[in-house]
């Protein structure tokens, strides 16, 4: 979430809408790749059931904005680099996550027990629209226990696409007019995707 809205600030500044909406797809399909490891850390049978659409998930975004973002634009050339990255180790960020995981993890727990299956969807939804990390985090350790793993993978495939199209619109209103529309064709094209296993 936070390397698309980088990006669409960025992409504003810039004549390179192929480039920079091929790159927050980019970005999009590596989330589910990092969802899959965290999934495959916390809960091995939720993998199980998650690991093959995440894959194929992961593959789709990062092939079609791979190959979208090689499209010629009007502007050529190379993009100057403007970001330096902090260390990803500040001990701030790492306790601000942790009580974000303690407080989602205390959530998913009373939702799953008290609103059961419609509340678990529910907060995936409202969690997409931030990170959805500590909400996936705290379902890997609900399944099975408070929630059946059928529930926690739905609830988990839902907060992702809800991500995606969160990302979509922040996309849209903060780029310029041509790359927002592509990026929230994109991820919205990827949520419909993401919320396709619920089928069967």
């Amino acid at each position: 979430t936070v390397t698309t809205i980088v990006m669409a600030k960025r992409a504003k500044r810039e004549s390179r809408p192929h480039l920079f909406s091929g790159g927050i797809l980019i970005a999009s399909g590596v989330m589910y790749l990092r969802l899959a490891g965290l999934v495959t850390l916390f809960n091995r049978s939720l993998i199980q059931t998650l690991g093959l659409p995440f894959l194929l998930l992961a593959a789709t975004g990062m092939i079609v904005g791979w190959i979208w973002a090689r499209v010629p634009d009007a502007t050529s050339g190379a993009v100057a680099r403007e970001f330096e990255p902090k260390n990803p180790l500040e001990l701030r960020a790492a306790f601000m996550f942790g009580a974000l995981f303690l407080a989602m993890l205390v959530s998913t727990h009373l939702v799953v027990t008290y609103l059961g299956k419609a509340g678990a969807y529910s907060l995936g939804v409202l969690m997409g629209v931030t990170d959805v990390d500590p909400f996936i985090m705290g379902m890997t350790e609900s399944a099975g226990r408070g929630a059946p793993l059928s529930v926690a993978s739905a609830a988990i495939l839902i907060a992702a696409a809800s991500n995606n199209l969160a990302k979509g619109v922040y996309a849209f209103w903060l780029c310029d007019r041509r790359t927002g529309v592509q990026s929230m064709a994109f991820l919205a094209l990827l949520a419909l995707a993401g919320l396709a296993p619920l089928l069967w």
